[in-house]
């Protein structure tokens, strides 16, 4: 059973944990917190950095969700359908060996992302150094779930989920030499089998489409076998040096 939170929810709260910039919330995990409410396919655009540690309402017209601290948009979203066709996965030893190849391991512009930080320790970041795979247009990393992101059913949280698909999409497109100053403004996530807790996993990011302002990648989750459980597509817009919390 996928995991998808209730929809009476009225509030949440992105923990500290669960930063992406220093002092904001990872993209994809503030996404999903609206996104796992509207149900296993949805579209969710970013507005502003989604604080941390503040509660926050989420309030809904029909199919328009929004997500306010205070008065102050966060972010919006609604039903999509994603099409999307993935890249078959590696095999499971083939992405950890893509790791090391992971360029955040040079140069990262927030090293202690809750998804994709090298400065987080295993069982408090997810860890997923999504490295080039020899011969191939994808970028790849394992993932062992763990406890600490455990939900019901013994499968990962959705919101974890969706944080888990979002930084793959950003060096994915590092493939393709998108400019690499960016930072998520929306994310379409489709959820199709839960990610297990204890279950090894694949996780893949590909380029997709560039811009002038913003570019866009991939990504997806496949359990070791090859069984296809969530994917993704990630918009990302342009900023520079100045943009709060940015390691150049």
């Amino acid at each position: 059973m996928i995991q998808i939170a209730p929809v009476d929810t009225e509030t949440a709260i992105i923990d500290a944990r669960f930063n992406g910039p220093p002092g904001s919330g990872n993209g994809g995990y503030a996404c999903g917190v609206i996104g796992t409410l509207i149900g296993e396919c949805a579209e969710v655009t970013l507005r502003k950095p989604p604080p941390l540690d503040t509660e926050m309402t989420v309030a809904h017209d029909g199919d328009e969700w929004t997500l306010l601290d205070g008065e102050t948009t966060i972010a919006t979203g609604r039903p999509a359908e994603l099409d999307l066709t993935p890249p078959p996965p590696p095999g499971f030893d083939a992405a950890q060996a893509a790791e090391p190849s992971y360029i955040g391991f040079q140069e990262h512009p927030f090293p202690a992302c809750f998804v994709c930080g090298p400065d987080r320790e295993p069982g408090d970041g997810l860890r997923l150094f999504t490295g080039k795979v020899d011969g191939r247009d994808i970028v790849a990393s394992h993932w062992t779930p763990g406890d600490d992101v455990a939900g019901d059913y013994g499968s990962v949280k959705a919101r974890v989920v969706w944080g888990a698909l979002d930084c793959p999409t950003y060096f994915g497109g590092a493939l393709a030499g998108y400019d690499r100053m960016a930072v998520l403004g929306r994310l379409t996530a489709k959820l199709i089998e839960p990610v297990h807790v204890g279950q090894p996993h694949v996780v893949i990011g590909w380029p997709l489409e560039d811009g002038s302002k913003r570019w866009s990648g991939g990504s997806a989750i496949y359990t070791a076998d090859g069984l296809l459980c969530a994917l993704a597509h990630g918009t990302w817009v342009k900023v520079d040096a100045s943009f709060p919390g940015m390691k150049a």
